[in-house]
């Protein structure tokens, strides 16, 4: 058990009084992780990931401290019990406990299997495991349900380009920048790629290092077809 400063502390941390009732907390909860910013995929920037934690830990701490049944989510809102579940996987995806993530995902998708968000957090660990065909799946869907998720279509591009299909991941990086034009990473990929396949010149460089283009070349020649015999 926590001591009681501990519970304070986590009650300040959504503006909470100590008369609060668990009924408060879980409402707060669920207000300050479904805002926007947590909506859209942000893992890697560091800043929202902090603010997610603080605000998931802080929960987990007052909720094992009020009812040892905590995880019985059977009385609550199918939504609601799909946000619970939904925040532990991106809880243990910050902490890059892959495998516990992908299982709480897998348990968020059977209660809706059609919000975005879940779909590209699926593809982007069957990514990581190289299974681009289930990845491929959960991605085209994403798109699907909104043509306009930038990060569907960069994640598209990635498994083209890891697969070596460069005009595929070409389109797929074109429309993620036409979706997101401050996008950073988009631009240095659609160079290298136009390079992969001809359509412009490399930048001279004296000292190139096994680089993105390195590997694009790499990939492009593998998926040439075979002049042999």
């Amino acid at each position: 058990m926590e001591t009681n400063e501990t519970l304070i502390k986590s009650l300040k941390i959504f503006n909470l009084k100590e008369t609060a009732t668990i009924f408060d907390m879980r409402t707060a909860y669920i207000e300050r992780t479904s805002q926007n910013k947590f909506q859209k995929i942000f893992l890697g920037d560091e800043q929202v990931e902090k603010e997610f934690l603080k605000y998931f830990e802080a929960y987990m701490v007052y909720l094992k401290n009020y009812d040892d049944k905590n995880d019985d989510l059977s009385a609550f809102p199918s939504d609601m019990v799909f946000k619970f579940i939904l925040n532990q996987g991106l809880y243990y995806m910050i902490r890059q406990q892959y495998m516990k993530a992908f299982g709480k995902f897998q348990e968020a998708f059977k209660l809706n299997n059609n919000d975005v968000a879940l779909l590209i957090y699926l593809s982007i660990i069957l990514i990581k495991r190289k299974n681009y065909y289930a990845a491929e799946k959960y991605l085209l869907k994403a798109t699907e349900l909104d043509k306009n998720n930038d990060d569907a279509w960069f994640y598209l591009g990635e498994i083209y380009l890891d697969t070596g299909n460069l005009n595929k991941a070409l389109k797929m990086f074109e429309t993620c920048k036409i979706l997101n034009p401050l996008r950073s990473e988009v631009a240095a990929k659609l160079r290298d790629i136009k390079v992969g396949l001809g359509l412009e010149a490399p930048a001279k460089s004296p000292k190139m290092k096994q680089s993105l283009l390195n590997k694009i070349f790499k990939k492009f020649d593998k998926a040439k077809p075979s002049h042999k015999a």
